[in-house]
């Protein structure tokens, strides 16, 4: 089940991504995670407009593997997905790290607050560990 539950939240993910057409750079915006930590084989996250939920999802290695800093994990969130009139500037997000064979969430970051404008990029940066938990913290790509 839990590779299911992998498959559609990648599949997703790559239909997130997907969207837009002609003007995508203007109608979206790209959140990079940075992996610092180490034994991470996916995230998932939760996104929020104004304190509200708005959708959740995760990332992982295609070929499965543990993740890295240098493993590519960019969510790109549409304007046709978050709201044609959502307030992008009051986005935020918390990250849930998972272990190789781990069914649930080792545990659940800060919310991270995102000033998010169109067509802008934002790099996270996910460090910790299962002792003494996880943080997340915009930085620069």
């Amino acid at each position: 089940m839990r590779k299911t539950v992998l498959a559609a939240v990648l599949l997703l993910v790559f239909c997130l991504a997907a969207c837009g057409g002609q003007n995508a750079a203007e109608d979206a915006f790209t959140i990079r995670v940075v992996c610092e930590s180490d034994g991470i084989w996916q995230i998932f996250y939760s996104c929020y407009l104004d304190g509200e939920c708005c959708g959740m999802g995760g990332v992982a290695d295609l070929d499965g593997g543990e993740l890295t800093e240098e493993t590519d994990l960019s969510i790109s969130f549409t304007r046709s997905f978050l709201g044609q009139d959502a307030d992008i500037s009051q986005f935020s997000m918390d990250f849930s790290p998972y272990g190789q064979d781990d069914t649930s969430e080792i545990g659940t970051t800060n919310r991270v607050a995102i000033r998010a404008e169109y067509g802008q990029s934002y790099t996270v940066f996910l460090s910790g560990d299962r002792d003494s938990g996880f943080q997340a913290a915009l930085g620069t790509p």
